[in-house]
């Protein structure tokens, strides 16, 4: 605890930890938004997106296997197929790797921001001096 008088992380309530992220707003673009993380329950939320990281990394590997899909049939139907769907499976701008690396980065970047947070708040209770009253 934070005696009277002394500083706390900037954006950070008694005991809350501030993170800022993003939010898809269905359709209407994306926009800006935070939250507050008690700071007692810091390291299950990293625990948690971490969990969410290893699955993301899981279907990356799956997302990179389907790149490289053959066609079921060599009839030019059945390769077109596969050339759209490795295509969509793929690195480019929106197919389905590039975006499970977004979220991934996403989520590293909010264990990173919890992580200062914590980090920040424990110097600042470590600093704070006592005040008589």
């Amino acid at each position: 605890m934070i005696p009277d008088g002394a500083s706390r992380p900037a954006g950070a309530a008694a005991g809350r930890a501030v993170v800022n992220t993003f939010v898809n707003t269905a359709g209407m673009g994306v926009q800006q938004a935070s939250f507050s993380v008690d700071l007692e329950q810091i390291p299950r939320l990293i625990a948690k997106y971490e969990e969410a990281i290893g699955e993301l990394r899981g279907v990356s590997r799956k997302a990179r296997q389907l790149e490289n899909i053959g066609a079921p049939g060599e009839d030019e139907v059945s390769k077109n197929l596969a050339r759209s769907l490795g295509k969509m499976a793929g690195d480019g701008d929106g197919n389905l790797a590039w975006v499970v690396t977004k979220c991934i980065e996403r989520l590293q970047n909010q264990i990173d921001q919890l992580k200062a947070a914590q980090s920040g708040y424990r110097t600042a209770d470590e600093n704070a001096t006592p005040t008589q009253v």
